[in-house]
């Protein structure tokens, strides 16, 4: 999503179906560290902001009375809808909309929690604005995973995708950096920055390796998953695409088992006090 002028539902286009089954689950702590943080009881309503396919609203779901999902992207909250029914939660209200719908219309949330989508946002405005949103005594959970702070040295076989997707991949205007542009943000980037210099307060954080175990299949569908690297980025060069990166890993890893890059979760929470 873009946030100038109207939303780029272009970003995603496609990726869905891939991002709700070859992203990461988040490990059980997700649910627990939330829960007893914020003394969620099955009471009050979630706002899920940028809910995706409902990595986050999904398991979260049975803490509280209802969840709004937003999402500006029809296909993710579709995938989020087949998933949530497929489990038997109802309490879901699946909902377009994105960082810029946030209105008193929406009505008040016990917990805002925002994914791998608070990146894409003006963060500090989305802030700002969600803090009239929010209970008193209620809060926000940034959450999402990714490489930890400071990363283990790169895998041969990371060191080869990375070289297949520089060749077929460049960065448009207006998108974040690709992963090798960007090895480290500086402290004031963080989202923990952005949280502690906003009107919540007593900013706590939580992090945790978690091990996934990638196939070269898997990894092709989690980078078809991606924003930069999707079956519409790539065009007629998926084939192609496939068959470099399938050799490329086979040459470092003939097994086809990909380990030794166990991702982070991380937790960013606070209060509105």
């Amino acid at each position: 999503m873009s946030e100038t002028g109207k939303y780029d539902l272009t970003i995603y286009e496609g990726v869905a179906w891939y991002y709700a089954r070859y992203r990461p689950v988040y490990p059980p702590s997700l649910v627990t560290i939330v829960r007893d943080h914020f003394r969620l009881d099955g009471t009050g309503r979630l706002l899920d902001l940028g809910c995706g396919p409902g990595p986050v609203a999904i398991p979260l779901a049975h803490l509280f009375e209802q969840v709004v999902a937003m999402d500006p992207d029809d296909a993710m909250r579709a995938e989020g809808e087949r998933i949530a029914r497929e489990r038997g939660i109802n309490n879901i209200e699946w909902q377009f909309g994105g960082s810029k719908d946030l209105s008193p219309a929406l009505g008040e949330f016990r917990l805002v929690t925002m994914g791998n989508s608070f990146h894409w946002m003006d963060r500090a405005r989305t802030l700002d604005a969600l803090y009239d949103l929010v209970t008193d005594g209620g809060g926000i959970a940034v959450v999402g995973e990714g490489a930890p702070i400071l990363p283990p040295p790169m895998t041969p076989w990371r060191a080869a995708i990375n070289s297949v997707v520089k060749r077929y991949i460049v960065r448009r205007p207006n998108q974040p950096p690709l992963p090798w542009e960007n090895p480290g943000k500086p402290p004031e980037e963080r989202h923990e920055a952005y949280i502690a210099r906003s009107r919540f307060k007593d900013l706590a954080s939580y992090r945790e390796s978690f091990d996934v175990e990638w196939t070269v299949d898997s990894m092709i569908g989690n980078l078809y998953s991606m924003s930069f690297c999707s079956r519409r980025v790539l065009g007629d060069r998926v084939e192609a695409f496939e068959r470099d990166l399938r050799e490329a890993i086979l040459v470092v890893e003939p097994s086809g088992i990909l380990k030794g890059e166990p991702p982070e979760f991380y937790a960013y929470m606070a209060w509105k006090r």
